[in-house]
């Protein structure tokens, strides 16, 4: 169990991005947390919970310390609350080969995918508006409306850019599946004071794919496997994902250099 200040009550809220490594923080907070840890998504498929929403909601649940849920956006819940927003991003190209692994091979049961990357994305393609491929981490956070989450902006709107990178901004943290490890330690950082017995723990739950490669030589590695057409393609309507995911790399290499320097200099104070 995890006691917080007393005061206005600590929520730890993750928004679990599709892909973006959420279930192996959701094992983390299972176990970290017990029963106060709960997962909340509506019944309905494709369904948004604005921050109004998760507001009431956590009014009816005072027992609840943390929240993992693939439906939750922006704006951040408000009332007495003190909330801890968890937000992983990842390498938007990198993202596809994950998501096909899921879809085409582990969600039916196979052995391997039903069909080849490329033709997985040529499907998702055909699908305009909604597709899990294409500026969806911006189509998540781009959000702005605290008690309303219909879309108003299409996916491909650079105000949806805008918002998502401001939402950036307002975080304790950002996390970068790419960079889980360091990511995990800022998340211990920014839970120290508000859940000041929660230990961290690294799991590594629902990976498809392990690769020692870096993240240019899995980008070479899927524009070869792909072909340039197709990855040109999904490069364009990656464009505000790309752009997010270089924004968040910029925050995260400021606090993880922030949290580095003070780490140091705790280490010559003990000293």
């Amino acid at each position: 169990m995890i006691n917080g200040d007393t005061g206005p009550r600590s929520v730890l809220v993750h928004y679990h991005l599709y892909k973006n490594g959420g279930t192996s923080i959701e094992k983390l907070l299972r176990d970290a947390f017990g029963k106060q840890w709960t997962s909340w998504d509506k019944e309905e498929p494709g369904a948004r919970i604005c921050g109004a929403d998760l507001e009431a909601w956590l009014a009816r649940h005072p027992r609840i310390r943390a929240l993992s849920s693939h439906q939750i956006v922006p704006p951040a819940p408000r009332g007495n609350l003190h909330v801890v927003p968890v937000v992983f991003l990842r390498e938007p190209l990198l993202r596809v080969r994950s998501a096909w692994r899921f879809e085409w091979q582990k969600q039916p049961g196979l052995d391997k995918p039903k069909g080849s990357l490329a033709a997985y994305i040529e499907e998702k393609f055909k699908a305009h508006n909604i597709s899990v491929i294409a500026n969806f981490q911006v189509s998540r956070l781009g959000n702005k409306h605290y008690d309303d989450t219909r879309p108003r902006l299409h996916r491909y709107n650079e105000e949806l850019l805008t918002s998502a990178c401001e939402f950036i901004d307002t975080l304790p943290f950002v996390g970068l599946v790419e960079r889980f490890s360091a990511s995990l330690e800022l998340m211990q950082a920014a839970c120290r004071e508000p859940f000041p017995g929660l230990v961290v723990r690294e799991h590594r739950e629902n990976v498809l794919e392990a690769s020692d490669e870096s993240v240019e030589q899995r980008l070479d590695r899927l524009r070869r496997e792909i072909g340039n057409d197709l990855f040109d393609e999904l490069t364009l309507r990656n464009r505000l994902d790309l752009q997010l995911y270089g924004h968040a790399k910029g925050r995260f290499g400021a606090l993880h250099e922030q949290w580095r320097r003070a780490a140091c200099e705790n280490v010559r104070d003990v000293a």
